[in-house]
C-alpha cells in the first residue's frame, strides 16, 4: 500500500461510509433556514463572554435582540 498522501490499492477509497454508501449527515437535519454562515471573530475573554451570552439571547427571540440593538445604537449616537 502506498503512502497516505495516495489513494490506497485496497478498494478504500469505494467505501462511503454508513451502512451501504449512505453514510453522512442524514435528510432533514438541516433547518429549513439553512446553515448558519461561519463568522469568526477575535476578542478578549470579557468581550467574548458577553458576545455569547447575545448569541444565547439572539436565538431566543431575534426580535428583542433587534430592538435592544437599535436603542443602544440610538443611545451613542447621540
Amino acid at each position: 500500500m502506498p503512502g497516505k498522501a495516495t489513494r490506497p490499492d485496497d478498494k478504500r477509497h469505494f467505501n462511503k461510509g454508513g451502512g451501504s454508501g449512505k453514510g453522512g449527515r442524514p435528510v432533514g437535519s438541516v433547518s429549513a433556514r439553512g446553515q448558519r454562515g461561519i463568522h469568526q471573530i477575535r476578542a478578549y475573554d470579557d468581550e467574548w463572554e458577553l458576545i455569547k451570552r447575545f448569541m444565547q439571547l439572539t436565538r431566543k427571540d431575534i426580535d428583542k435582540c433587534r430592538f435592544a440593538v437599535n436603542m443602544l445604537s440610538a443611545e451613542l449616537d447621540k
